[in-house]
């Protein structure tokens, strides 16, 4: 599997969740904080895609989160936090994506 398989594997999460490209219209339900969670997990065990995500923006937060780090807990207490956060990691993969499509054909 290589980056962009792995990249169409974490936006398939927020698919699953039926959550991509909605993040700022959630429920009141527990949706956001599965896909949270879910993403969080994905983006830790990310393998070879790991090193080109941006690395304190996304893989220090979800390694902190994992390590259950009291500053990074706190940091994304809130849903919106949370919303921004994973709205930020699908805007990059996406864009990530699309370049790698267009580097590879």
């Amino acid at each position: 599997m290589n980056e962009a398989d792995k990249a169409h594997e974490i936006l398939a999460i927020y698919r699953f969740y039926k959550m991509d490209g909605k993040l700022y219209y959630y429920d009141e339900d527990d949706r956001l904080d599965e896909l949270f969670d879910a993403v969080v997990h994905a983006i830790n065990d990310c393998g070879m895609l790991k090193p080109l995500l941006p690395r304190e923006e996304f893989v220090v937060p979800c390694r902190g989160i994992l390590n259950q780090e009291r500053a990074w807990l706190q940091r994304f207490e809130h849903q919106d936090t949370r919303a921004f956060f994973l709205s930020d990691i699908y805007d990059f993969l996406k864009l990530f994506t699309g370049r790698t499509k267009l580097r590879v054909g």
